[in-house]
């Protein structure tokens, strides 16, 4: 960046003599380019900008040599300099930053707050590199702290440094995939994308949105051009974040081979940055020689060390190594010996969340907790949070952990030494993606940086696994003599068969894994890996009688894997996995587990965990009930819960409120872990009214529940958390806890099985379920239906804009508008009218005992049944009595044949026919309700017909977003929606519904029959019919009232029989 100022300062320093022309050549230049001032004194060696100083010395006397007297000199000086300065401005002596120049070297020098000592970095020779430093620390004017907003302006999208690294990135990514050879950086890739890299489908203007949003430019016109725009993205995070650990590492104890790292890899060739990089960071020789052991153990972001070394595109490796100098150059500028900030901040989380854009956080399901929600979380933890062992089994980037941490240490008064053993013992972290476990390994590194620094020559292991919540390794249900893990996509497949008692026995499976890995490396043949077990004593004698078979197995398939390119890193990524099984129980188990769909989970992965999902039963006997499915974070409770957590620990999960309400989540509500151990739920705090997640709207709770040999009882206290008046229920991302409580109020309930069992959850105020139990039951004179399902609104839902001469034909309008899916520009058909009914589409047309349409559309239904003698009778009706609604349909033939609900319910049907249609929808009389009420209530109302201009009466038809009761005769109907409408109803249909999941209500709920000798009854029928009919508020709200009233006292009085 500063290459003619290198230029210009290495032609003068031939032609210095003095000190004075060593100084005045460095400031012309500096304050020439930067447009600033240094501070400089006529007679003096230094000079001074903001918070950097700098000393000068006459050419070469430094020798190249901390130890120079030269040298020492510039040191004792800036040891005076910049206590001086820091006393009269007030700040703290680490944000300054000192530079000692002697014309042909520069060193910085930062010093000690401890002990106001100077701490000198290398001295390094004048070169393209050296001086942009010294112009980089000029032009940032002080030593740079670990926060958010200055990582991301470094580093993010809008930075040169950034910039340039992730466009490196891309162009060397873009070439390696699209060679027709295969090659290391392509498997990787593949086996990245295969697990963590599926992004869903984004529409082109989403698509575009993200393209414009990132710092680089990716030239692929690839389908998969999203995944490999991610995967940049990944691997510069991963780069920026294992740096930064090297830098911390290096400045945090003496036992690291330099104590400056970032200057260090800028002062060598490319060719020894590169081999640096793989050496101590890719390889995690760095952290291993500074006592913290397993730090760097994921291959899959380490693919630019073989793009630098492949020599297959050599123009990529100067653009790599020179954007990777770049970065070094900034992040050498920072302060490390005082890390407070990102120790109470996850500076990585906001860090990422800027360079990964929003739209594709979204689409991999990836929302982080805001940290006032993590302090409200573990404000449930009972006990003393040093006296406790923690897992957060879905850890992200750690910020549950941190909490928790800062909390330990907040209420513990033990040494560095006995506080970094608690810790390291007692709070533990698993995530499945290699990215997440990074970050969370670097930022728990932050928290506990100055009580590594307080304990020299402590050894520990960051216990933040690659593991996975829901598929641990465990013995055969076959032969229990062995395991048998499987891990990576197809592209690896890499089967871990081991003996029993070896894998739950931590030290020796790392021992036999540490020689295993080493054997790979060396390229040995099995038999020597067996000889080599022997000779360490990481087996006996008889053990390789019985063993040999098994771990020959695994350590050939390793072996072929790095035969083929790959590296036996494996094994360092196998024994987190099998750590996880060794870890023990857990007092508390808290976090946020990822909200995913079962379906949205990559194939691969399903088959994988199929047989433990089986095991705990927890999948709906309806998975379609309502169109929903269980996400994973209901059976990633259920297996935390029985493999890690104690008897009578507490499990606390932020989980959304459907598993409490939705159908297809009634297996999560048996809380049965096995035939002697249950989930005991304790209390709940329902933030659904919130918008706790900035960029997402999910309905979040926060679980509380002890594990335990009872079955759970109830109720349930239950706490719904609402915005305080004049406030909004979007919570500021970086409110904090005691601002959040101000903004809001919480309202106690209690949660009862509306029906006992796993039934939905009823939540109303204290003792209101004893009064609303004679409700409680299935209705046996009504049902609920569901509305009929198109999936084409744009062809089925249509305008009539003509009706023909002889009420015959009608001429119809297609409206694009109504979907996703193209059909076109507007179009007119002339169609016979018999199958055209005028649809009632959603809570938008219904008022309490009103229908009242917003539209005037008309719903094509094809078909009366969804049998094969209805199909096959609508197939004769539309192709030989309906022609010119056949012809119609053959115009979208394409579009119709593609409908999700045809190809996976019905596909031997009419490629027309409709879904959810039967008897029951051409009823005379229906009694409707919305799916998706709101929070106002449940308007119902009585529909009958509606009148097509020129044609005459037409039955009305629902959609799917309207469920509704039939009947033959009005009477009934009208009875029905008063006691519908009426406000114990409104209020027991409320408490076990989620409202915008309102279906079959009458599954759980029952109601007084129809009896028109009862004068109440009657009455309830004729108040209701008058309220369908009146358009003055003022009446029509009297008139509601005294529905309720009826409604409430006929509820009342009925005895149910049993």
């Amino acid at each position: 960046m500063y290459t003619e100022q290198y230029n210009q300062l290495n032609r003068q320093r031939v032609d210095w003599q003095t000190e004075e022309e060593v100084r005045l050549g460095w400031l012309t230049i500096l304050q020439n380019t930067l447009a600033i001032t240094f501070h400089a004194e006529r007679g003096r060696s230094d000079a001074d900008y903001n918070q950097v100083i700098i000393e000068f010395k006459n050419v070469g006397l430094f020798h190249g040599n901390q130890n120079s007297a030269k040298f020492q000199e510039a040191l004792e000086e800036l040891s005076r300099y910049i206590p001086a300065k820091a006393g009269i401005e007030g700040l703290d002596v680490r944000h300054y930053q000192g530079i000692a120049i002697d014309g042909e070297s520069i060193a910085f020098v930062h010093i000690s707050s401890e002990n106001g000592q100077p701490i000198p970095g290398p001295i390094m020779p004048l070169s393209p590199d050296s001086v942009q430093m010294v112009f980089e620390a000029c032009r940032q004017s002080c030593r740079r702290a670990v926060t958010a907003t200055n990582l991301i302006e470094d580093f993010g999208h809008g930075s040169v440094a950034g910039g340039n690294l992730m466009q490196a990135l891309a162009t060397a990514l873009m070439l390696y995939l699209d060679d027709p050879n295969n090659n290391k950086v392509k498997m990787l890739y593949q086996e990245w994308k295969a697990l963590y890299g599926q992004v869903a489908d984004l529409s082109s203007f989403q698509v575009e949105a993200i393209i414009n949003s990132i710092g680089f430019t990716c030239t692929s016109t690839s389908t998969d051009k999203l995944s490999r725009i991610l995967f940049v993205i990944h691997t510069f995070d991963s780069i920026i974040i294992k740096l930064l650990s090297a830098e911390i590492v290096s400045h945090l104890t003496e036992l690291t081979s330099y104590s400056d790292f970032a200057q260090n890899a800028v002062s060598v060739s490319d060719y020894e940055l590169i081999s640096m990089l793989d050496l101590d960071i890719e390889r995690s020789q760095l952290y291993t020689r500074a006592n913290i052991h397993g730090f760097v153990e994921e291959p899959l972001f380490s693919w630019y060390i073989d793009a630098c070394t492949s020599n297959v595109y050599p123009e990529v490796v100067n653009d790599i190594v020179t954007s990777l100098k770049e970065v070094l150059i900034k992040l050498s500028l920072y302060q490390m010996e005082d890390l407070s900030h990102a120790q109470t901040n996850d500076v990585l989380k906001r860090f990422y969340q800027n360079i990964v854009p929003q739209v594709l956080r979204k689409s991999l399901g990836e929302f982080y907790t805001p940290d006032w929600l993590v302090d409200v979380t573990l404000d449930k933890v009972e006990g003393q949070f040093d006296e406790l062992k923690f897992l957060d089994p879905t850890c992200g980037s750690a910020s549950f952990l941190l909490a928790i941490i800062k909390r330990i240490r907040e209420c513990s008064n033990l040494s560095a030494v006995d506080l970094l053993q608690r810790i390291t013992q007692n709070v533990w972290g698993f995530d499945l993606n290699p990215l997440a476990v990074q970050t969370a390994r670097v930022n728990y590194l932050i928290a506990l940086s100055d009580l590594i620094a307080e304990a020299p020559g402590i050894h520990i292991e960051i216990p933040i696994l690659l593991a996975d919540a829901i598929y641990a390794p465990a013995p055969d249900e076959g032969d229990t003599s062995v395991v048998n893990y499987v891990i990576g996509s197809n592209v690896a497949d890499l089967t871990i068969t081991l003996p029993t008692v070896l894998s739950q026995s931590r030290d020796r499976l790392d021992t036999v894994f540490s020689i295993m890995g080493e054997c790979v490396e060396n390229d040995m043949e099995p038999v020597r890996m067996i000889d080599g077990l022997l000779v360490h004593n990481a087996i006996t004698v008889e053990e390789r009688e019985s063993w040999e078979p098994i771990l020959s197995s695994t350590y050939a398939r390793v072996l072929d894997l790095h035969r083929r390119n790959w590296n036996g890193i494996w094994f360092r990524i196998v024994r987190n996995y099998f750590w996880s099984s060794t870890a023990g129980e857990f007092d508390v188990i808290v976090g946020n587990p990822p909200w995913v769909r079962w379906s949205k989970l990559p194939e691969l992965y399903r088959n994988r965990v199929a047989p433990t999902c089986r095991k705990y039963d927890i999948f709906s006997r309806t998975p379609y009930y309502g169109g929903n499915e269980l996400d994973i974070s209901g059976l990633i409770t259920y297996t935390v819960s029985d493999k890690w957590l104690r008897s009578g620990g507490q499990l606390i999960f932020l989980l959304t409120q459907t598993h409490f309400q939705s159908a297809s989540s009634e297996g999560f509500r048996r809380f049965r872990i096995d035939e002697n151990n249950f989930l005991f739920p304790e209390s709940v705090e329902d933030l659904k009214a919130l918008k706790p997640f900035p960029d997402a709207a999910n309905k979040t709770v926060i679980f509380v529940a002890k594990k335990g040999g009872v079955q759970p009882s109830f109720p349930v206290d239950y706490a719904v958390w609402s915005s305080a008046q004049g406030k909004s229920r979007t919570i500021p991302e970086h409110a904090t806890k005691q601002e959040v409580l101000n903004r809001t109020t919480r309202t106690f309930l209690e949660a009862n099985p509306v029906q006992g069992g796993s039934s939905p959850w009823a939540i109303l105020p204290s003792g209101d379920f004893d009064i609303c139990k004679k409700l409680v039951g299935k209705c046996t004179w009504t049902e609920g239906r569901k509305g009929i399902t198109c999936d084409l609104n744009g062809v089925y839902f249509v305008n009539v804009v003509n009706v023909s001469y002889d009420g015959t034909r009608v001429q119809i309008e297609t409206r694009p508008e109504a979907g996703r899916t193209n059909i076109g520009p507007k179009r007119r058909f002339w169609v016979e009218h018999n199958l055209l009914y005028p649809v009632i589409k959603g809570a938008s047309d219904l008022k309490a005992c009103q229908y009242n349409p917003q539209h005037e559309l008309y719903a094509i239904v094809p078909n009366r049944g969804i049998t094969s003698t209805w199909l096959s009778q609508a197939e004769t009706e539309v192709e030989q009595n309906n022609r010119l609604l056949y012809d119609y349909f053959r115009a979208f033939e394409q579009q119709l044949r593609s409908r999700s609900t045809y190809r996976t319910r019905m596909p031997s049907a009419p490629y027309y026919a409709v879904y959810n249609v039967g008897g029951y929808t051409f009823a005379p009389w229906k009694v409707v309700w919305p799916e998706q009420p709101g929070n106002s209530g449940l308007p119902v109302a009585v529909v009958n017909t509606r009148t097509l201009q020129g044609v005459g009466e037409k039955i009305v038809v629902p959609d799917h977003k309207i469920y509704f009761a039939e009947f033959d005769d009005e009477t009934t109907a009208l009875y029905l929606c008063g006691l519908l409408t009426c406000s114990l109803v409104q209020k027991f249909i409320a408490s076990f519904h989620i409202m915008i999941q309102v279906g079959d209500i009458f599954k759980h709920m029952r109601l007084p029959e129809f009896d028109e000798r009862n004068h109440q009854h009657m009455h309830l029928v004729e108040l209701v019919r008058e309220a369908h009919n009146e358009n003055d508020a003022d009446v029509r709200n009297n008139l509601l009232t005294q529905i309720s009233d009826i409604g409430n006292s006929i509820i009342e009085t009925w005895t149910p029989t049993e």
